[in-house]
């Protein structure tokens, strides 16, 4: 029991209510029962004594004859006995009647002397009075006070469950709040509507829900931009040393070459003490390894780069046909007609180098990866709404399975990896990197005609 009230709010108001209606219930009770009965009695006799006064000052202007009934009805009237005493007689008016029951009565008296008109004779007159009723009141109170008693029990008993229910009410439903905050759950509101402080604890909670809802919300936006953050620096970096593995493995096969050529050259085995043969290919293996090495420094520069500061406004039919201008004699070479639609020129904000790097490679690659004979259309479109530069080369096709490896570097769709058919590998790769830098769209797809490279502008 004592465990349940300690643990109880509800419990604990309603006793603390209900001891203290008590307690000064029985204090009040007890203070009536001790003042009313003295009170009662002073003011009773302070009544008589003011009463006999004034007969006192009417007797003084009457004959004694005349004072005889004037005392008959005063002692009516305050129920009360009298008694007019001289040398020679004493005469007394009224009776004070008392029995043994009445063991506290008690009798009040007041004594003064009197002269009557025509009369030199000096009367003592003393008026009795029975204080009986201040001590009926005592007894009435005790006699009533088990019902008294158990009316104060009631009445604070309902008090006391109004009171723990008005005031632990609202503590209990902002307690059973509080419970659910615990587990970040906000999907509450507190709707107690006061201005005391309960009510200002309530809007309190309110606001706290509100803002606390607002925070979780930002941690959330905020710990799923740090894991794509996360899952794209491990993206780069898994990238990185893919990268440099796909470089070291580059390298490796050219400087082994140039390797074995120089020391055969130098030992003179075989057709090698041909140097006017063999050092042309040397050279060869050279430029291939340092034109290899200049792609991967540009891209190590490029990805690093900052773009702020270096854009600038470009016209979009400008770059492509300084781009084109750079691929034409290839194009020339192999009979390959390029065919420009762009329409409405448009203002791209770019790094010119990169950008006019990145159209090479890509009108490059289509026109390096087509057929003799064959032709390159480069128009632009609207896809959902959205203006993209299309780049479509006509007369061959690519694997769907390796569409989604154009990007990676050094990926080849020839299997072989022979640069003669597949280039460095590094193309695409630039191009990605070049894009991405931009923040630019895009992607390859096979087509009716071939192979089309789409690139979403920003304008």
């Amino acid at each position: 029991m004592r465990r349940k009230i300690k643990n109880s709010l509800s419990l604990k108001v309603f006793l603390w209510v209900f001891s203290a209606l008590i307690i000064c219930s029985t204090l009040i009770y007890g203070i009536v029962l001790t003042v009313l009965p003295r009170q009662y009695q002073f003011t009773s006799n302070k009544q008589l004594y003011s009463n006999t006064q004034i007969l006192v000052s009417r007797l003084q202007d009457m004959s004694y004859e005349d004072a005889v009934n004037e005392i008959y009805n005063f002692c009516i009237e305050n129920n009360s006995a009298a008694k007019l005493r001289s040398d020679k007689e004493t005469v007394s008016f009224g009776a004070i009647k008392t029995s043994p029951a009445n063991t506290n009565v008690t009798v009040s008296s007041i004594t003064t002397f009197i002269t009557f008109a025509h009369s030199e004779t000096k009367y003592t007159f003393v008026i009795s009075s029975l204080s009986q009723t201040a001590d009926l009141i005592v007894i009435l109170m005790f006699r009533f006070l088990p019902a008294v008693l158990f009316i104060i029990i009631l009445l604070s008993a309902f008090s006391a469950f109004i009171c723990s229910r008005v005031i632990v009410s609202p503590i209990a439903k902002i307690s059973q709040i509080s419970k659910r905050m615990t587990s970040v759950d906000t999907t509450w509101k507190c709707d107690i509507k006061s201005n005391d402080e309960i009510g200002v604890l309530a809007s309190s909670l309110n606001t706290m829900a509100g803002r606390l809802q607002e925070t979780i919300e930002e941690l959330t936006n905020a710990n799923s931009r740090l894991t794509d953050d996360m899952e794209k620096t491990k993206a780069l970096e898994e990238q990185r040393r893919n990268f440099f593995a796909a470089v070291s493995h580059e390298l490796k096969t050219p400087l082994t070459i140039l390797k074995g050529q120089l020391e055969n050259m130098i030992w003179g085995y075989g057709d090698y003490r041909n140097h006017d043969k063999y050092l042309p290919e040397a050279l060869k293996s050279t430029e291939d390894i340092e034109h290899l090495v200049k792609e991967i420094i540009a891209i190590s520069k490029t990805q690093s780069m900052d773009l702020q500061g270096t854009l600038q406004e470009i016209s979009l039919k400008q770059s492509i046909h300084d781009a084109v201008q750079t691929i034409l004699p290839l194009a020339q070479n192999k009979d390959i007609e390029i065919h420009q639609k762009i329409g409405k020129d448009r203002v791209l904000s770019v790094n010119a180098g990169l950008w006019h790097k990145a159209l090479s490679n890509i009108i490059g690659n289509a026109v390096g990866h087509s057929p003799g004979g064959e032709a390159v259309f480069i128009s632009m479109q609207s896809w959902e709404s959205r203006y993209v530069l299309v780049i479509e080369n006509t007369g061959t096709a690519i694997p769907k399975e390796d569409l989604p490896q154009l990007f990676t570097p050094f990926y080849r769709a020839d299997k072989s990896r022979s640069k003669a058919t597949g280039g460095s590998g590094l193309g695409l790769y630039i191009v990605k990197t070049i894009l991405d830098l931009h923040g630019m769209a895009y992607g390859i797809k096979n087509t009716d005609r071939g192979v089309a490279f789409f690139l979403y502008i920003n304008e």
